[in-house]
């Protein structure tokens, strides 16, 4: 009889089934494995043990690896899905807003910004941020970000 244990809690806790039935349950514990299989309890100190009694294999789920969706606004890599997008001719600035409704404008890519305090880096900063300090940007990296913060702090 081919058994598969299947993995509820990682390294913890296992169903074994049968042709797709539930057949027992295998715990791992501080002294090895526990099988149950109805009433009965049965421990091995090892996983080989186990294997080698019962012919267990133990299923190992695979991680499929969804790909992150590359969000751009004019080019620009942003930190959402951007809504409402417009450039801003005179500012030079791919602009977007969070949600449809929002009225808050995000600057879509990197960006440095002249505080009081001296420069600092941003990622997709607000309009009004913008507005109302000196600023470099948009770049299209973070690398080229942090070059132009090196050349800025000079």
């Amino acid at each position: 009889m081919n058994l598969t244990a299947k993995p509820v809690i990682r390294d913890k806790f296992w169903i074994v089934e049968a042709g797709g039935e539930k057949v027992a349950t295998l715990q791992a514990g501080p002294d090895g494995l526990v099988l149950c299989i109805k009433d009965h309890r049965e421990k091995f100190a090892s996983i080989k043990t186990l294997t080698e009694k019962y012919n267990i294999k133990f299923d190992v789920p695979t991680k499929v690896a969804v790909p992150k969706k590359a969000t751009t606004v004019y080019d620009f890599p942003c930190n959402t899905d951007p809504f409402n997008i417009v450039f801003d001719v005179k500012r030079q600035l791919p602009l977007f807003t969070k949600s449809e409704k929002s009225k808050s404008y995000y600057c879509a890519g990197y960006y440095i910004i002249k505080f009081e305090n001296g420069w600092v880096r941003s990622f997709c900063p607000k309009s009004i941020t913008l507005s109302r300090y000196e600023f470099k940007g948009p770049l299209m990296t973070k690398l080229e970000m942090l070059e132009q913060l090196r050349l800025a702090n000079g």
